[in-house]
């Protein structure tokens, strides 16, 4: 027991188990949402990336897709996750605690909270996921407030087509909504898709 005790003297704290508390991570706001990570692809020697999302009502991220899987969990209220078959029909299925949702490579899925209460889940994928979302994030206090809901100048709208469009060229991530004729009717849909059902 003596030489194991010794050997643990010699491990140096960096390469130890880490902890992440409650409200630990670094969190980014990104597209309108935030998200913190929990486990980064430099803690996991870049094979994933774990982030927690709180998701107030109305807010949601549009269509994607991407060559990675993405598997989500909710922790706590419930969370609309949009699937597309085959034929393109739409299908909405609400989540709530305990349930997972895996999102496999290329297909075309996305999340909104149309609750009117908030809700928290994570979402695990490959460390590339990570590095999307760094792109076009913007790091913020966690604790800070959110930024008052206000009406988008068409200016901002068509910066976010940018940033879509930017996304499909740069980082491997698709978003049919590129192809719009404006940004403002990006944000139009997304409206309509964060509604309450």
């Amino acid at each position: 027991m003596e030489k194991a005790e010794q050997n643990l003297k010699v491990i140096d704290a960096s390469y130890g188990v880490k902890k992440l508390g409650a409200r630990q991570g670094r969190t980014i706001e990104v597209g309108g949402t935030r998200l913190t990570w929990k486990a980064r692809g430099v803690d996991t020697g870049y094979a994933n990336s774990i982030y927690e999302m709180d998701l107030p009502p109305g807010k949601g991220i549009p269509t994607h897709s991407h060559p990675y899987a993405e598997v989500f969990y909710v922790i706590m209220g419930h969370t609309d996750f949009l699937r597309i078959d085959d034929q393109g029909q739409e299908e909405w299925v609400r989540c709530g605690p305990g349930d997972t949702v895996i999102a496999p490579a290329n297909a075309l899925h996305a999340f909104h909270n149309r609750t009117d209460k908030p809700t928290r889940f994570l979402s695990s994928s490959t460390y590339y996921h990570e590095v999307a979302l760094e792109r076009y994030g913007q790091a913020v206090d966690i604790d800070a407030p959110l930024p008052p809901e206000k009406e988008s100048t068409e200016g901002e709208a068509q910066q976010y087509l940018e940033v879509l469009k930017d996304a499909t060229i740069n980082v491997q991530m698709y978003f049919p909504q590129a192809r719009a004729e404006s940004g403002l009717a990006v944000f139009q849909e997304l409206a309509k898709r964060n509604a309450s059902r």
